[in-house]
């Protein structure tokens, strides 16, 4: 007798037409809420589960997310001049531009510049032997001639910060 169990589940509802359709749709400026409330249309957890299992549609649908992104930025301008409510006007200008800074923010997002006009004061200090005792002028040496002597002469300089003085 065969105990071969039954696969559970259900087959895929995945084709590249439906899958191409909800990209479109994407691209066009629908949600994937609204894509997945149309009767022909997937449940959105299916949609979720499509990108999981096929990375053909995940990378076109995170495109076509792209491309939703200039949609909206395109909205804007339509919204600005056809909006008769000036506040209900802002308010959807506000959501169509912080949607694409999300979506797309190199390119929609606020761009953030940072300046900096602070000083630092340092104090470079290093010793020189004193010219009056004997001992330290048999310690001296020549300065190097670059002819005969390629290699520079190294001095161990100490920095120290200073905190500068506030007025």
């Amino acid at each position: 007798m065969d105990t071969e169990t039954p696969k559970r589940g259900r087959k895929s509802t995945y084709t590249p037409e439906i899958a191409k359709d909800i990209c479109r749709l994407i691209e066009n400026g629908l949600t994937l809420v609204s894509i997945c409330q149309i009767p022909e249309m997937p449940d959105i957890s299916t949609v979720y589960d499509w990108q999981d299992a096929n990375p053909e549609f995940a990378e076109s649908y995170a495109r076509a997310r792209q491309r939703q992104a200039d949609t909206f930025a395109a909205m804007v301008m339509t919204e600005a001049f056809n909006s008769h409510d000036a506040q209900i006007g802002r308010l959807r200008i506000d959501a169509l531009k912080w949607t694409a800074s999300k979506l797309a923010p190199k390119k929609y997002g606020d761009k953030i510049e940072v300046e900096s006009n602070s000083q630092q004061n340092f104090k470079i200090s290093f010793s020189v032997p004193d010219r009056n005792t004997h001992d330290s002028l048999q310690n001296l040496q020549a300065l190097p001639d670059p002819a005969n002597d390629p290699v520079p002469q190294i001095i161990d300089i100490k920095t120290e910060r200073i905190e500068s003085e506030e007025q």
